[in-house]
């Protein structure tokens, strides 16, 4: 039996679809933080991220690169069939939390993002996890290899 034996069926090509855009926007959101001048940079985030944009460590804003970009590649595995989606999947979510983990531990920089600080960690965390879990379930399935 050859790779493509086995047909996915519409919603594995959605969900793949959803998760090329989902890293894509990610990837997007990564080149506008680190490329942004610091005008454009408060624009976009306000005078209190600003402040504290230089403060975030390289470890953290290396560990977004490899969210991000992991992601989109792990996207592109799985619509290409690839079982090593899963594992890049699994990298950069984990890449993802590391990321987050300086501003969760510092006060400045929760209080810089507002009351809605929780919403991208818990959204990438939950995305995250699906796309680790419906990958694993095609690759289960024999639908990716």
């Amino acid at each position: 039996m050859d790779d493509f034996a086995k047909k996915p069926g519409a919603l594995f090509w959605i969900l793949g679809a959803v998760f090329v855009i989902w890293n894509g926007f990610g990837c997007a959101a990564y080149l506008m933080d680190v490329t942004a001048s610091d005008a454009k940079y408060a624009e976009l985030y306000g005078e209190a991220m600003l402040a504290v944009r230089d403060k975030f460590p390289v470890w953290s804003l290396s560990a977004y690169a490899i969210a991000v970009w992991g992601g989109l590649l792990a996207a592109v595995l799985y619509l290409l069939r690839k079982r090593l989606a899963v594992t890049v999947f699994v990298i950069s979510l984990i890449a993802g939390l590391i990321s987050f983990s300086w501003s969760i531990m510092n006060a400045e920089a929760r209080t810089a993002s507002g009351d809605a600080f929780w919403v991208m960690p818990m959204l990438v965390l939950v995305l995250g996890l699906i796309e680790i879990f419906w990958s694993r379930k095609m690759a289960a399935k024999g639908i990716i290899r």
